[in-house]
């Protein structure tokens, strides 16, 4: 249990998932043996429980805003701070230095729960073309068709962590030695070393590829991490936990965002599925000769039909457009 007592902020992570609703199967399990592994860990969970109880029923009976959570806190730290300049006088110092402290946590969590659901969360339709958000630090982030991701807008120019839920995005980050930027993928985290960097998230494995500078991959409950720089490929299986790092060779990885293609001796039936899945386009191939034939092309255009035309003339056989899909057959 080691690797779960070194990594409190990802445990207390998982129990605010928890309690959201929003945790993955994986992390469950997690959380349930963490909890089993000493009476400790379950009453601290409890803490959270009966926090957001308290909270919820606080809530649901009277309005509370983030001005009257402040300076409910603010009240609460005048009269702690009054009460330590009594030590002296006071022969019950240390008990109230035990309220002090139990009071600022209930606080701080009161608060973070009274705004849990002050997080943004920006998804992109599954037919559509790259969305692109700013960050309220000026990072960039383009969003592939059907990727949701999730951040909390309020405190994100000191807590610069983004959740990529599911599917593929692009980021381009500005960098801040003081606050790094962190993607958290689930099971694994990436932490920005100053670059710009694609990431696909499906069914909980990861790709990340680095396109400037360095990404660190990390798992942190295994406490591993592999350092990626450019054209370097990071890849997580969630099937065996492993992280794995090579040389990037998807040329196309970023397709879906900037349209552009190249093709060295690939058979069509490879191109015309890379087309498909970005251009959102029915494309199919009618007869079997003609799926094996091989393109060596780059490709750039916006439009599927720009790129068909091409291919048709290169190939030598005709493109049908029947209510927008697509048929290369023979002439």
């Amino acid at each position: 249990m080691k690797a779960f007592e070194s990594n409190e902020q990802f445990i207390y992570s998982l129990i605010l998932d928890d309690l959201e609703e929003t945790i993955s199967p994986a992390h469950k399990i997690l959380l349930e043996n963490w909890r089993a592994a000493s009476d400790q860990n379950e009453k601290t969970y409890q803490g959270f429980v009966q926090v957001e109880q308290n909270i919820n029923e606080l809530y649901s009976t009277e309005p509370y805003t983030i001005e009257s959570s402040w300076e409910a806190l603010d009240y609460k730290i005048d009269n702690l701070e009054y009460a330590w300049k009594q030590k002296e006088r006071n022969a019950h110092t240390k008990i109230w230095y035990g309220i002090a402290a139990s009071v600022l946590l209930v606080v701080a969590l009161g608060y973070y729960f009274i705004n849990k659901n002050t997080y943004t969360v920006v998804s992109n339709e599954q037919s559509a073309t790259a969305k692109t958000i700013t960050l309220p630090d000026g990072t960039s982030v383009q969003l592939n068709a059907g990727a949701t991701i999730k951040y909390a807008a309020g405190s994100f120019k000191t807590n610069r962590r983004v959740q990529l839920l599911n599917g593929e995005i692009f980021v381009k980050v500005i960098h801040q030695t003081k606050y790094p930027f962190l993607v958290d993928l689930g099971d694994v985290h990436a932490l920005d070393l100053g670059t710009s960097f694609n990431i696909s998230k499906r069914n909980r494995d990861i790709v990340l590829t680095v396109e400037e500078g360095q990404v660190a991959l990390q798992q942190p409950l295994a406490s591993k991490s592999i350092l990626l720089t450019v054209g370097k490929t990071g890849r997580y299986s969630s099937a065996t936990g492993k992280l794995t790092a090579e040389k990037n060779t998807d040329i196309n990885y970023k397709s879906w965002l900037n349209k552009e293609f190249i093709f060295t001796e690939t058979p069509l039936n490879e191109v015309v599925k890379q087309l498909s899945r970005v251009y959102k386009n029915s494309i199919t191939i009618d007869g079997d000769s003609l799926e094996n034939r091989k393109l060596t092309a780059h490709l750039h255009y916006q439009t599927p039909d720009s790129a068909l035309k091409v291919i048709a003339a290169t190939l030598q056989c005709q493109v049908i457009n029947e209510e927008g899909s697509y048929i290369l057959a023979e002439k």
